[in-house]
């Protein structure tokens, strides 16, 4: 389906409430509710806020909670199936990848009183391997004996923060074999590797490392974490079975709760698509009937018990473990201190050895614990071992695309429907919300060295509106050819320049430019934030986890633009052109244009970049499908011309080719940078 396709309803609807506004015979338009004189800096400081305003009413609209519905026996089943199912698709692991031989590696071990302690390596992935500490206890009561995975968060020092080593020291004294892996931190979104891919897949692997341990009883297996290591430990109960009893501290919240319109929390978060269909709070009830212990405080998790909470006990009890599921609310900051840790042990012990912890089993206040650079300087090497940046090599040689050999029209075709598919999936179309606008408004106009230039507001998403300047000859009649201009520097640099080929040239020329600011740039770049950085980044980390990257809701703005310009009557439709000089709307205007027919020609200067170089907006999982030329090549059947495209990208020939075989040979033209 196109983005045309997909709004078509909504779109008659607002041009037949458009098509009621008066016609201004010099320039086409009536300004509702302003007049030009009335237009000032003031007025344009206060529409700046306004826009600022639309900008947070997007954002609130697309970080809405999910609705968490109470599911019984079949029902409860299959829809945790399926969410399985999409949670592995959205971090890259559907299918798992193959069970490699874990290869283990161990340190010398440390003596403590009451266990050894070693660092230990194993294998995740062919020639990559992540590393845990291996608490031993010296006495085993129960042989096998119960198992417990403790990731971290983010600590200084990581799993060697004495706080961290409290809690694997005293459930190494409690007689459980305790495994705490390592946090890793590792993304490669282009081919679909994202931090939970790692950190999912390091602790699946790391209970397979337990499960081949001869101590332990792979049939009471729990987990425990807190902040980062609580992430850890909620997807790891909701994705493997293994894990029997949970105690997940300082994280579980909707998303809405760590995520910030200006800003962005830690990267491992964001997972593409997510919020697309599910939220926390239903992925950490994932693992029913496991019993699961939330520990909240005041952090993000303070108004859990009352927000969150309900709907997962009502879950339980739906399905008859109402006493496997509790919430308990501490008065603190963000930590994992020893009150929490007791709740933890009690849980645990509850759940895993079914008796309660007596006053003797109680976490001392002086719990020995080794100097965390001696934990760091424990060394387990793997002479085997390349590094994180293995995965995504291995990630593209397994999952990239592959340019596919067209030999006939027919072939163009069939690609051509497939990798529209593939494309209104990776930006996010389905997901745009519904225009709350029901069309243009033109805000100010006026005339300037025999120019007409208007200063338009188009609805797009939301209450959202793309700002546009609409230029075009003072003198000009009839239905004139459209150019689409678009810069990464606004629409005021484009409107201001002078000279050949500049937007008032064109204009003059005999044209209809446009010059709008499209999401993330120009008037459509900042929710009032002051650190630009911070803002892009924020767009980035909301735009993953929304599954709506940036070009995606740039094509969304674009087509809002067209479908403004589609009611005006100087403007020709059938001869659209979107001209962009820059990268990242470079490829914003590619995609727009295979999703939107109406754009004829696209005329993109990518200024040496790509995919293949990670330099382009990040677009999860675009390259196991295709990079420029791939993309481009669906618009074989109209005029396309690349400039500046990098090697990396890939083969002219191929691209050629594609439109050769769709008779349009002469449509193409390839610019070297």
């Amino acid at each position: 389906m196109t983005l045309t396709g997909l709004r078509s309803k909504r779109i008659r609807w607002a041009f037949c409430l458009f098509a009621l506004m008066p016609v201004c015979p010099a320039l086409g338009w009536e300004p509702v509710g302003v007049t030009p004189e009335a237009v000032g800096v003031s007025s344009r400081k206060v529409e700046e806020s306004d826009t600022a305003a639309k900008l947070l009413s997007y954002y609130e609209a697309m970080s809405a909670p999910k609705p968490f519905l109470v599911r019984r026996g079949d029902a409860f089943e299959q829809h945790r199936e399926q969410l399985r199912e999409r949670l592995l698709q959205s971090v890259g692991l559907s299918p798992l990848p193959q069970r490699v031989p874990l290869d283990i590696h161990a340190s010398e071990p440390l003596d403590h009183a009451w266990c050894t302690a070693r660092r230990v390596a194993y294998q995740l992935w062919p020639g990559v391997y992540s590393t845990g500490l291996l608490y031993m206890p010296k006495e085993l009561a129960e042989k096998p004996a119960p198992a417990m995975l403790c990731p971290h968060g983010h600590w200084q020092d990581g799993n060697a923060h004495p706080e961290v080593q409290k809690r694997c020291l005293w459930f190494a004294r409690l007689g459980y074999v305790t495994f705490s892996t390592t946090q890793n931190h590792y993304e490669d979104l282009a081919v679909g590797v994202s931090h939970q891919t790692v950190m999912i897949w390091t602790n699946m692997r790391a209970l397979d490392y337990l499960e081949s341990l001869p101590e332990v009883d792979r049939t009471r297996i729990g987990a425990a974490g807190a902040s980062g290591g609580g992430l850890q430990t909620q997807m790891i109960t909701a994705l493997d079975p293994r894990i029997k009893a949970a105690s997940i501290v300082g994280l579980t919240c909707d998303f809405r709760r760590i995520m910030f319109p200006d800003r962005h929390h830690c990267t491992c978060n964001h997972f593409p698509g997510v919020m697309q269909f599910t939220d926390h709070p239903e992925i950490s009830a994932l693992g029913m009937p496991a019993p699961i212990q939330f520990l909240t405080m005041n952090d993000w998790t303070k108004d859990f018990a009352q927000e969150s909470f309900p709907a997962i006990r009502a879950l339980y009890e739906a399905s008859g473990h109402a006493d496997r599921t509790e919430c308990r609310y501490f008065d603190t900051g963000h930590s994992y201190d020893r009150p929490k840790r007791q709740e933890t042990y009690r849980w645990i012990q509850r759940w895993l050895r079914q008796k309660e912890l007596s006053d003797a089993d109680a976490e001392p206040a002086d719990v020995p614990t080794f100097p965390a650079a001696e934990l760091t300087a424990l060394k387990a090497a793997a002479p085997e071992d390349r590094g994180f940046a293995e995965i995504g090599k291995i990630y593209e040689r397994n999952h990239g695309y592959r340019a596919p050999d067209l030999s006939s029209q027919a072939d163009w075709q069939g690609y051509r429907r497939e990798m529209i598919g593939h494309l209104e999936r990776l930006l996010g179309l389905p997901a745009a919300l519904p225009p709350g606008n029901a069309g243009p408004v033109v805000l100010d106009r006026r005339a300037e060295g025999g120019l007409a230039i208007e200063r338009v507001a188009y609805p797009s998403e939301g209450m959202l509106v793309v700002p546009a300047f609409v230029v075009r000859r003072d003198s000009s009649s009839g239905r004139l050819p459209v150019v689409v201009m678009l810069a990464a520097a606004g629409k005021d640099s484009i409107v201001m320049e002078e000279g050949p080929e500049s937007a008032r040239e064109i204009a003059r020329g005999g044209a209809l430019v446009v010059a709008p600011d499209l999401r993330c740039y120009g008037e459509l770049f900042s929710t009032g934030g002051k650190d630009e950085n911070l803002q892009r980044q924020a767009w980035e980390r909301n735009g993953i986890v929304w599954g709506r990257p940036a070009p995606g809701m740039s094509c969304t703005d674009l087509a809002a633009v067209l479908n403004g310009l589609a009611a005006r009557p100087d403007a020709d439709m059938a001869r659209v052109r979107v001209v962009v000089r820059g990268g990242g709307l470079a490829i914003a205007a590619v995609f727009a244009a295979v999703m939107d027919g109406r754009i004829s020609e696209v005329d993109a200067d990518f200024g040496g970049c790509c995919f293949r170089k990670r330099d382009l907006p990040l677009v999860p999982f675009v390259l196991r499908h295709g990079d420029v030329y791939q993309w481009a090549a669906i618009l074989a059947h109209r005029r396309v011309t690349l400039r500046g495209v990098p090697p990396e990208a890939g083969n002219t020939a191929w691209i050629a080719k594609a439109f050769a075989l769709a008779d349009n040979s002469e449509g193409l033209a390839v610019v070297p940078k």
